[in-house]
């Protein structure tokens, strides 16, 4: 990032706050508006405050003198055109259209207001001192959001194109519930009168100008996504920051509108940026969402563990991120299985993966197989992909598994493997040959990629392995059945030749393929059922709520109808414009007697047509 200025600044960047501003701006548009076409002069001016929000003529001369200093207002002298001022040089104000700027924002980045103010060396913003921490207070000031946004440039490459397109979608979510423009103001209406209603009033272009040093907005984001201009997720957080910082200072002293969208767009923001932080491309899975999105293997994979939620059996689930407050260890995890559901779970609640099934007491539901098929095709695209399942630190429970076997009795494992799948005619998932042990069994692939040296005449004397029994295996292999428990099975395994061995496999996998194609056709042919049917409750749906909107429009209409006729009947005050209950004479009625004494007193006396 590029230096604003070689020289650091601390000094008082504005005097005067946005609220005063606003009212000042609004009593110069409204005198010179095409109704009024009248010379902002400094008695007019007051005028306008006195009425509208009760401020004394000190208070305005104050305000305007602020203005002046920060060179938000000028001073002209022009001739009157209308009224007592007509040919008269006169003392006015004006709005200027555009104020220089040294390089440096006006208001304090953190509390959003005006002040002795501290510029950053690297970026536009400021901050007083007291809302910095002790140890970045400085005259040489490198602001938290540029120190964060180095860092992450200097740590971390991400693959741009993933990240601008989570960014988009983090931008096209928020524009749902959030208005288009975030600069709407309130504005009260009826000067001069009693009663003053507000009305969303439309900002003028000067305003964003002399306010806003870097203008921001929902859509400028998603423009700089699509074009792929985001080099770090710090960046799009430093602009998410610009946005509520324009936002707070444009309503500065007035919450009526910011306060129920702001909030709700500065927490989902806020809470994607932390999930894309956690994991860029499982947040770009959950978004864009492809068949059996939650199988695909992250890059660095994610933790495989064994988690207990309380009211729940133990569950599958990866680790998203480990929390450590103090003594307390929590993990924070997605479970596998629908709906993809994350909780905080604490250390005494997870178990590795490799856990047996057996001591987990499972209590199997549909929605459990679910998880544990999701788990098992997790897996097998680690195993392709090469990517073995990462393990905790030493120190935690997560590390806790057995040890794994030496290569002879990994050797062993795996013609067992085979002789089953041989003998038995129907097998869910055959073992894979010899030297595709890695791909067939992820549990193998883990055994065999610890190194073990094992003595050669150990090898030869030691003929019987030490197996796990059924109910020890792990997930994978217990739910393939494939275990061998007698030792005679094994003499016949060690004496088989490998060429049968992967005969047989061929031909069992043959038979898999088969039933996978007529199962995969009828799911297929479930599946577009089941679409049939949505499309049919949907269309219905939607016929249904045009029934009720048209209804319901009809009711509005003819109470809009009734509401302008009462309207119409209703005799107004001539002086004030309220709904008039003294009548005078034709076309002249008052709301109240002091109503009724002004008007007398200035004209009506001498038109009025009443008989005397």
């Amino acid at each position: 990032m590029e230096n604003v200025s070689a020289r650091p600044i601390r000094k008082v960047q504005r005097k005067s706050s946005t609220g005063e501003l606003h009212q000042i701006w609004d009593a110069i548009a409204y005198w010179t508006s095409d109704s009024m076409r009248q010379q902002p002069t400094q008695e007019r001016i007051h005028s306008f405050l006195k009425a509208r929000y009760g401020i004394t003529e000190e208070s305005v001369n104050a305000m305007l003198m602020r203005c002046l200093d920060d060179q938000l207002l000028l001073r002209d002298t022009k001739q009157g055109t209308r009224g007592k001022l007509l040919g008269k040089m006169v003392e006015i104000y004006t709005i200027p259209s555009s104020l220089k700027s040294e390089g440096w924002d006006w208001y304090c980045t953190i509390c959003h207001d005006k002040g002795i103010v501290t510029g950053c060396v690297s970026c536009h913003r400021v901050y007083h001192n007291d809302c910095l921490p002790e140890k970045l207070r400085s005259d040489s000031l490198k602001c938290p959001i540029c120190t964060e946004i180095e860092d992450e440039m200097s740590s971390k490459n991400h693959n741009l194109e993933n990240l601008n397109k989570c960014i988009g979608f983090v931008c096209e979510r928020v524009k749902f519930f959030v208005p288009e423009n975030l600069l709407l103001r309130k504005v009260p209406v009826g000067l001069f009168q009693k009663s003053i209603s507000y009305q969303d009033t439309e900002v003028e272009p000067y305003r964003e100008a002399l306010i806003f040093y870097e203008q921001m907005s929902v859509g400028k984001m998603a423009r700089k996504a699509q074009n792929r201009e985001y080099k770090t997720l710090a960046e799009f957080v430093a602009d998410a920051n610009t946005l509520f910082h324009n936002v707070q200072v444009f309503h500065h002293g007035n919450n009526q509108f910011p306060a129920p969208t702001l909030k709700p767009m500065q927490r989902a923001l806020m809470h994607d940026a932390d999930e894309m932080k956690n994991c860029l491309q499982c947040f770009l899975y959950s978004n864009e969402q492809p068949e059996n999105w939650y199988c695909l293997p992250c890059d660095p994979p994610h933790t495989l563990v064994y988690a207990k939620q309380k009211g729940y059996c133990y569950w599958p689930a990866k680790v998203i991120k480990k929390n450590e407050d103090g003594r307390k260890v929590k993990y924070d995890v997605r479970f596998f299985g629908p709906p993809y559901e994350r909780a905080l779970i604490e250390e005494a609640f997870i178990k590795p993966i490799t856990t047996p099934v057996s001591s987990l007491s499972l209590k199997r539901t549909a929605k459990l197989n679910s998880a544990l098929d999701e788990l098992e095709n997790h897996m097998n695209q680690l195993n392709m992909s090469k990517s073995p399942v990462p393990v905790a630190p030493k120190n935690s429970v997560v590390d806790n598994a057995t040890a794994s076997p030496p290569k002879k009795r990994l050797k062993e494992m795996m013609l067992c493997l085979e002789q089953t799948a041989k003998q038995q005619e129907k097998v869910p998932k055959p073992a894979a040959p010899k030297k595709e042990a890695a791909v067939a069994v992820p549990v193998v692939e883990q055994l065999a990629e610890e190194p073990a040296v094992v003595d050669a005449k150990e090898e030869e004397e030691k003929t019987e392995p030490e197996l796990p029994v059924e109910a020890d295996m792990p997930p994978e292999l217990d739910a393939n059945r494939n275990s061998v428990t007698s030792s005679d099975s094994r003499k016949v395994v060690m004496e088989e030749s490998s060429e049968d061995a992967v005969s047989s496999s061929n031909a069992t996998n043959g038979e898999v393929s088969n039933a996978n194609a007529e199962c995969l056709e009828q799911l297929r042919q479930k599946h577009a059922v089941e679409v049939a049917k949505m499309q049919q409750a949907h269309a219905e749906e939607i016929k249904k709520l045009k029934e009720e909107h048209r209804l319901q429009a009809e009711v509005m209409r003819e109470q809009h109808r009734v509401a302008i006729e009462e309207t119409k009947a209703k005799i107004w005050c001539c002086q004030c414009f309220g709904e008039a209950i003294l009548y005078c004479c034709w076309q002249t009625a008052y709301c109240s007697k002091e109503c009724q004494h002004r008007h007398w007193m200035s004209d009506h006396k001498l038109k009025c047509r009443r008989s005397r």
